[in-house]
């Protein structure tokens, strides 16, 4: 039972993260909004400003999060299949 929520909440969490991500890098303006209510987005506001901090993450760390999600979907999937199979 403990392996199925396990992989069930690496489904579910990487096909909410992968649907966010994938907003935020082909709207700008969404994930300028997004980075001035984020705790950690206004840490890297105050660093790198604005422009630089929505520069680094559309150029790093969304398609990290997308790869991720992608992993995390796939992690999940293989196990529910693997247990039911």
């Amino acid at each position: 039972m403990e392996p199925s929520i396990f992989s069930l909440i690496l489904l579910a969490g990487g096909i909410y993260f992968l649907i966010r991500n994938f907003r935020l890098q082909r709207n700008p303006d969404a994930l300028r909004k997004f980075m001035q209510s984020h705790p950690a987005g206004k840490l890297w506001i105050k660093k790198y400003g604005l422009d630089g901090a929505t520069q680094l993450a559309q150029k790093y760390f969304l398609p990290l999060g997308l790869a991720a999600s992608v992993a995390m979907i796939g992690l999940g999937a293989w196990n529910l299949l693997r247990m039911y199979a």
